[in-house]
């Protein structure tokens, strides 16, 4: 299948686009940075990868991409102003609305988060991620109702990437957030790219769903450890 992810040149977004290449898909990147997938070894050679860089947020820097079957908004931010909402949901709007509305689509994905469900975090954050689910059920059903896709919003809690390496190191700040999650971990970002082939390339019939995947983690609304 021909597969568009957002934010793949590290994290979640680069896993996810393994993820997709090892199985033998036709994978498109686009970032604000370089490619960093080409020539990773275990990816079989009939797969193919094409990077672009782009500013999600700026809808004119999109590149023009026809018969995308697997959408996969997965570039975010979190930086506690203006530019939370602009990327994450202005971005992501920008990217569904030029990519997923025409006839070889066959299922989109938004990466949400947990602060969509319970608020925590930068309020721009929360806010942006609010509106990304919000978003995803006015998608969910315009998709079924004229193309009979599925779409979907994965609100992960946290993932072991690079970007959280911030309070991952710091014993204090990690051991704060361990005891309000009941399995005892993060997610890997290899694990986050399941999640992400599942609800795509496998999943048929579950659509309009914001699903919680944090490690049970419980209200941490008092246990902010972002400075």
């Amino acid at each position: 299948m021909k597969v568009l992810i957002t934010g793949t040149s590290c994290g979640i977004g680069r896993a996810a686009a393994v993820r997709f290449l090892s199985s033998g898909h036709s994978v498109t990147g686009i970032d604000i940075l370089g490619d960093t997938i080409t020539g990773t070894s275990g990816i079989p050679q009939e797969s193919s990868y094409k990077h672009y860089i782009a500013d999600i947020s700026r809808k004119e820097t999109l590149p023009d991409e026809d018969g995308i079957e697997i959408l996969i908004n997965n570039a975010g931010i979190q930086t506690g102003t203006q530019k939370d909402i602009d990327v994450n949901l202005i971005g992501t709007m920008n990217v569904t609305e030029k990519y997923a509305f025409q006839n070889k689509i066959r299922s989109v994905l938004f990466n949400s988060s947990v602060s969509a469900l319970t608020g925590n975090e930068f309020p721009a954050y929360a806010a942006s991620k609010a509106g990304v689910t919000g978003y995803m059920r006015n998608v969910a059903i315009r998709l079924a109702n004229t193309y009979r896709a599925t779409c979907n919003a994965l609100c992960f809690g946290g993932v072991t990437t690079d970007l959280n390496r911030y309070v991952m190191e710091d014993a204090e700040k990690w051991a704060r957030i361990m005891d309000v999650t009941p399995l005892k971990r993060w997610a890997t970002a290899e694990e986050a790219a399941e999640w992400c082939y599942f609800m795509t390339a496998v999943n048929t019939f579950c659509t309009g769903q914001a699903i919680d995947i944090s490690g049970g983690e419980r209200n941490c609304a008092d246990l902010f450890v972002w400075d």
